[in-house]
């Protein structure tokens, strides 16, 4: 452990304000709607400057057309028909520059298997290319675009009507029907069930009674309560097109479920996604301990007509190349060479190794990530030992020794949905540092389990990681008087012992993001209520349960079913407003108890790397899981 006490101040200081380094570096510096405008396709402008310029000339002509004899007009229409013609043809052919190259990403580690609803650990650009979803969301834009459907109708509160796109196929030619999407959906809460905990968030089927394929290409989705948010998740890549006849002849088991009726059903994963799983762009050419490889799919599906993020004839991109690239400094060094055309969330305080690359360009976002810490509620079941850590962390010490361009602090919900976060004061009368109340707090907790050590367990892989764990065991060990270490492990090793489901976790407290970037699906669970749902999150990683066999303390039971109740009435809430209203209730509720989890504090800005020939690849979306998800990005080679 760290006991220099100077250590936090040296690791991370600012050399420069944030100010006077964009002014003084070469690095682009832009808000989010200014990012768009600097990096839109440049064909786009261009037809946007013609038909400003063609419009005058076109009345002119229209109006000089009405006087003309009517076969003059005649004349005229059939040549202007043969004129659209053309220029529809040279149009389409104006895209073939935008077609073929290589995509080159890079993860961490190799994949916790590819199952769209099991886990989505260093897996999404399988599952987000070979899989077909219903549609995409673009929160910044509130735009779907309609990908395995044609269409959608809430028939009522509790009935959603889906129409599937006709003509698909997966990839080993079995039709996509109605019967195909059904089965889809309902396995996921087969696969939570038997599983025993997934990445999946239930909170997305949990109002659900039953999915029916109503004929060969409408499949409807009866509710048991309104949901305000299902149309959002459905554009998750969970709700992954998946082939029955491929899970159940190559499946591989992952447990049982029992059913309501006491019978056992043997549940099937597809963890490898054997061939024809999915009905995607892209089909799996390589996986292997370096990496995958994707390459597009001739018999793909057409989009007619093709919505924002679709090309009616398919990607443009021939293939995905991604490399295992543990190191971050191996990252780093492979973007700046040229070998990527993507680099997640750069160091602050490297901006300027990126200085006067002309292959590369360097984004600012506002940052929406989360930096969290989570707590066994088999050991923190008294809420006095929770609060006791929650006072005993020191958050401005931490934004001065980790945030160098300055940190904010942040709520149960991410502060990018300003109509449900919380505000700065409301955050900072429960995340304050007071080592003296502290340690009042925890003499007073009753501890089932003694308690003179803590563990901070997290993943490893980043060098920030790993200091946000020392900070956290520092600063809580010196609060509270308390021995403290940190444990980090791969990320599949850490995931795995993160959901183990158990009366006590064999950690104490669980470090996991960095707060550095992120972005929002738009949905309140998803920014990050579900870290804190007894459903979700709260229940697998955090022991915050509700079943007695691994939760027998009655306040844990009794807290969690308060929470479950508030959750449930604001998820059937349409109302924005009355909404809100709900979500400030909830998070106040959670503060107070410093429930399951809580938020460090988050940078303010983020930074993000990508070449300078990637085109169309909508930045402001790329930190909103929709990323991947786009088929008219293209790769200018010129």
């Amino acid at each position: 452990m760290r006991d220099n006490e100077n250590y936090w101040k040296r690791l991370r200081r600012r050399p420069v304000s944030r100010r006077s380094f964009l002014v003084g570096s070469g690095v682009t510096a832009a808000g989010a709607a200014a990012i768009l405008a600097g990096c839109g396709d440049d064909d786009d402008d261009d037809d946007a400057a013609a038909v400003a310029t063609e419009a005058p000339a076109a009345t002119q002509a229209a109006a000089a057309a009405t006087e003309a004899p009517a076969a003059t007009q005649a004349a005229a229409a059939a040549t202007e028909a043969a004129a659209a013609a053309t220029e529809a043809a040279a149009a389409v052919e104006d895209d073939s520059h935008k077609r073929g190259g290589t995509l080159r990403l890079w993860k961490t580690t190799e994949d916790a298997g590819m199952d769209p609803g099991i886990f989505h650990v260093n897996n999404t650009e399988v599952t987000h290319a070979v899989l077909t979803q219903p549609y995409t969301y673009q929160p910044s834009k509130n735009v779907f675009s309609r990908d395995g459907v044609v269409g959608w109708e809430q028939v009522d509160a509790t009935t959603l009507v889906w129409s599937i796109r006709p003509e698909m196929k997966f990839h080993n030619g079995d039709p996509v029907d109605a019967e195909a999407m059904a089965f889809s959906f309902q396995r996921l809460d087969d696969l939570y069930e038997a599983h025993g905990a997934t990445h999946t968030t239930n909170t997305g089927w949990l109002y659900v009674d039953h999915f029916e394929a109503t004929d060969e290409l409408t499949m409807t989705e009866h509710w048991k309560t309104p949901s305000a948010d299902a149309q959002v998740y459905r554009s998750r890549h969970y709700y992954s097109f998946v082939n029955p006849r491929v899970v159940a002849e190559q499946g591989e088991s992952v447990g049982f479920r029992t059913l309501a009726d006491g019978t056992e059903k043997e549940v099937f994963g597809i963890q490898d996604l054997p061939h024809g799983s999915g009905s995607g762009p892209y089909t799996i050419a390589r996986r292997d301990a370096t990496g995958t490889r994707l390459e597009r799919w001739p018999d793909y599906h057409k989009h007619t007509p093709a919505d924002d993020g679709f090309v009616e004839d398919g990607p443009y991109i021939d293939a995905w190349e991604t490399r295992i690239i543990p190191e971050a400094a191996s990252r780093k060094a492979a973007f700046l060479a040229g070998d990527l055309d993507q680099y997640d969330d750069v160091d602050p305080l490297e901006l300027a190794d990126f200085e006067g690359q002309d292959h590369v360009q360097i984004l600012e976002f506002p940052a929406g990530g989360f930096a969290l810490c989570g707590m066994d509620g088999g050991k923190f079941h008294d809420k006095r030992s929770r609060q006791a850590l929650q006072k005993a962390f020191d958050y401005e010490g931490f934004i001065n020794a980790l945030r160098p361009f300055g940190g904010t602090y942040q709520g149960p919900i991410s502060r990018l949905l300003p109509q449900y976060a919380l505000s700065q004061d409301e955050i900072r009368s429960y995340y304050y540092h007071d080592p003296q109340q502290a340690r009042q707090l925890w003499e007073a907790a009753d501890f089932e389990y003694p308690m003179d050590h803590i563990t901070v367990f997290m993943g490893a892989g980043n060098p920030l990681q790993l200091q946000i764990g020392e900070f956290i065991a520092q600063s809580i060990g010196e609060s509270l008087g308390i021995e403290t270490d940190i444990e980090a492990v791969d990320v599949t090793t850490w995931a795995a012992r993160a959901l183990e489901r158990a009366q006590v976790k064999d950690w104490e407290l669980l470090a996991y993001g960095l707060g550095t970037s992120g972005g929002t699906t738009g949905l309140p669970n998803d920014s990050a209520l579900i870290n804190f749902d007894p459903r979700g999150y709260g229940n697998s990683a955090f022991n915050h349960s509700l079943y007695e066999d691994l939760m027998p303390r009655k306040e844990i039971i009794e807290d969690g079913t308060e929470l479950i109740g508030m959750l449930e009435k604001q998820e059937q809430e349409v109302d924005v407003e009355a909404r809100a209203v709900l979500l400030n209730e909830i998070q106040h509720w959670i503060l107070e108890r410093h429930w399951c989890n809580w938020s460090l504090p988050p940078s303010t800005v983020s930074f993000y790397g990508f070449s300078s020939r990637l085109q169309d690849f909508e930045p402001n979306e790329w930190l909103n899981l929709y990323r991947l998800r786009r088929e008219s990005m293209w790769l200018d080679d010129a």
